[in-house]
């Protein structure tokens, strides 16, 4: 109300020397959308009022006996001597800023909703927030393309390093092949899948920073998950888990885009792995479950970790917002995005028969008799 001080009592001194019905001095007042209306206690009457100030109050009032009804507490404002006082006034349940300003015969009264203007406020804040954010999220798919053109290269040669080792290796080994080179030979060839599967990554990121639309070709959810359990058995050996996979022994196919699944899954299982990082040895289970749901089938990837807290629960899928001191915030909001492109669901459920949590993703599941359809398709 401060600023409005000045142009106020202007206005009010004007109106003061002048004829009390004559209003065009406060055509400044309407002009500024300042919430006041002008008094004449000695007649009772309201002179003037803004547009502002009839929104607020909530009608059109000429009296300050109909003023004073609409807003209780008024008439102890207009008795106390006391001028340019912020006090509180109640209007309908609402409380509002009144401040009283009288010059000669005329009392000029301001209101202010407090509430309003904050939450205008909030929300500028939340707008320049989400513009930031986007802003944010433009320039990391400008590096995302970068870093994947550069990370590709050494990836490529890493790859052939590897093909070539393993090549040699096999050439080597022959028929009397001890444990030690059988051995070293499976680590290589699990090395060469990790850096191949990397490589599959990095072209994806490429192509989801140009386009959103998966590439949907019938996928065994059973088979890749498998997949998924292999390329992280070291992991879970390094860090003591025990893997424990209860899928159908009969396919559950999706059309699906495969790497998009592939890194889908691996990422909740990791997830779930660090999760059980602070666990004592011998209490770190993580549980692969795929099952059909009617139209739908359901993995769930289920852990015997500490836990999600309700505060971490509130921003759980929100991008940049991570409970790791490492972590980048981006992993399980990723995941979601590629759950909702192929139509499904992600979330997650608390364990109710121990500690952990169980993080569920729902996936259409396409019958047998479309996979055989698409078969024959291709066959032609």
């Amino acid at each position: 109300m401060g600023r409005e001080a000045a142009t106020i009592d202007r206005a009010v001194t004007s109106s003061a020397t002048l004829d009390p019905m004559s209003h065009w001095p406060m055509a400044t007042l309407e002009a500024l959308d300042i919430c006041a209306a002008s008094l004449a206690p000695s007649s009772g009457r309201v002179l003037w009022r803004a547009p502002a100030f009839d929104d607020l109050v909530g009608g059109a009032h000429d009296t300050i006996e109909a003023l004073c009804g609409a807003l209780p507490g008024l008439q102890v404002l207009l008795d106390d001597l006391d001028d340019d006082l912020v006090r509180p006034l109640d209007c309908g349940g609402r409380m509002l800023e009144a401040q009283l300003t009288r010059r000669g015969g005329v009392t000029v009264l301001r209101l202010a909703d407090r509430v309003a203007e904050a939450q205008a406020r909030q929300r500028h804040l939340e707008d320049r927030e989400r513009l930031l954010f986007t802003s944010r999220l433009l320039s990391i798919g400008e590096m995302a393309t970068t870093l994947a053109h550069e990370i590709n290269q050494p990836i490529g040669a890493a790859a052939n390093l590897l093909r070539g080792a393993v090549m040699r290796l096999q050439r080597q080994q022959g028929a009397s092949a001890t444990a030690e080179q059988a051995s070293l030979l499976q680590a290589l060839q699990r090395a060469t899948e990790q850096v191949l599967f990397a490589s599959r990554v990095i072209a994806r990121i490429r192509e989801y920073t140009h386009s959103h639309t998966p590439q949907r070709v019938p996928v065994d959810v059973v088979a890749l998950l498998k997949v998924c359990v292999s390329l992280l058995d070291w992991e879970c050996e390094r860090e003591g888990v025990d893997v424990k996979v209860e899928v159908p022994g009969t396919p559950l196919w999706t059309m699906a885009d495969e790497v998009m699944l592939q890194q889908l899954f691996v990422n909740l299982m990791r997830n779930a792995i660090d999760a059980m990082r602070g666990c004592p040895p011998g209490c770190k289970a993580l549980v692969i479950d795929a099952r059909p749901e009617g139209p739908q089938l359901e993995v769930t990837v289920r852990d015997s970790g500490c836990g999600i807290s309700e505060a971490a629960e509130q921003t759980l899928f929100v991008p940049f917002v991570s409970s790791k001191p490492t972590g980048t915030g981006i992993g399980l909001n990723i995941c979601r995005s590629f759950v909702e492109l192929h139509q499904g669901r992600l979330w997650f459920t608390r364990n109710e028969d121990g500690p952990g949590t169980s993080f569920h993703a729902a996936l259409p599941l396409l019958p047998p008799a479309d996979i055989q359809k698409l078969q024959e398709e291709s066959k032609r």
